[in-house]
């Protein structure tokens, strides 16, 4: 590990955990002597852009205000309850997801070892304000994930907590990490994410309406599915849905209008007509809706495709010129 610097006394100055209740102990080196990021195996200078990568939560952020559509404040619900609720856990790297759950998926972020490593959250966290929030947003988190022995069952099964000797992990160890890590934050509060310290779960079918009209993405907060099909199914059952309805209630008022038992009054024949109207432009916006949503997605994945492409032929370009030339000379050389 670096070698600790002086710095202005704060509370992210020091780590949320006292060395003797850090989980991970780690101080790995690569073969050359460098130091190695805990867990990762990576070499601590690229920990800054590790950290950003693993840790951001920008999007929440960019939506804060808006999160109440998408979850309920202040409620944090435990691995088992969860389970209870018929979700099953998802573990993904992508920190946008953690706490995130569809239909019955609950994505979750395995908890980086780094961040129970005393020494590393000292001399790469601790100083930064941003990194310490975010990473003591994410322990806040799995305080409340696993509170629990059944809850350390579940997230030792799915790899949400790991070690590198599985014997240095257990339910004692951890229920000693966790108090010291609620005990500072709870005396700390400004120190945890917004998103962590306000919100448990959130939907994410919510929160990609909330990025569909915050900032007309079609694809919203994340696009979960690879292909148009399931995509675009979402919004075709909906549209079926109305037009269901719609149709039974124009072939309401179609036999209402043409019985002649009973004079028909003028107000109800308007309506009729109005509502035939009515659904009529409903349908062209509909249509011209999934076109115009649909048109921005093909685009940009044709785009994007082309760039790439153009971006791997040029670097394939300069590759084979570098070679050609590299050739010439050795030739020039041996003559």
């Amino acid at each position: 590990m670096s070698s600790e610097v002086t710095r202005p006394k704060h509370s992210y100055d020091t780590p949320p955990f006292t060395k003797e209740d850090a989980l991970n102990h780690e101080t790995p080196q690569s073969h050359s002597g460098a130091p190695l990021i805990p867990g990762e195996y990576i070499p601590t200078t690229e920990s800054g852009k590790w950290l950003e990568h693993s840790l951001r939560q920008d999007k929440a952020d960019r939506i804060f205000h808006h999160l109440w559509f998408a979850g309920t404040p202040k409620k944090f619900e435990s691995l088992s309850k969860h389970r209870v609720m018929g979700r099953k856990v998802m573990p993904s790297e992508n920190p946008h997801l953690h706490l995130v759950w569809v239909n019955e998926v609950l994505y979750i972020k395995p908890l980086p070892p780094c961040l129970t490593n005393f020494e590393f959250f000292r001399d790469f966290i601790c100083g930064d304000l941003r990194r310490y929030t975010l990473a003591c947003g994410l322990l806040f988190s799995y305080c409340h994930l696993v509170c629990a022995e059944s809850d350390f069952r579940i997230a030792i099964e799915y790899g949400l907590l790991r070690s590198k000797d599985p014997q240095d992990l257990t339910w004692e160890k951890w229920q000693y990490f966790r108090v010291a890590i609620s005990t500072y934050l709870e005396a700390h509060t400004t120190m945890i994410a917004k998103r962590y310290h306000r919100y448990g779960a959130l939907r994410l079918a919510r929160l990609n309406i909330i990025y569909f009209f915050r900032f007309c993405r079609p694809a919203g907060y994340h696009n979960r599915f690879s292909q148009y099909l399931p995509f675009f199914s979402r919004y075709f059952g909906a549209a079926i849905l109305l037009f269901a309805f719609a149709s039974v209630t124009l072939n309401a008022m179609q036999v209402a209008l043409q019985q002649t038992t009973v004079p028909m009054p003028v107000v109800f024949a308007t309506t009729c007509y109005r509502f035939s109207v009515v659904i009529l432009v409903a349908v062209v916006a509909i249509i011209f809706t999934l076109i115009t949503v649909f048109i921005p997605i093909v685009v940009h994945d044709l785009s994007t495709g082309l760039v790439a492409n153009k971006r791997e032929a040029r670097t394939f370009r300069k590759i084979r010129s570098a070679s050609i030339v590299s050739e010439i000379e050795l030739g020039e050389i041996r003559t």
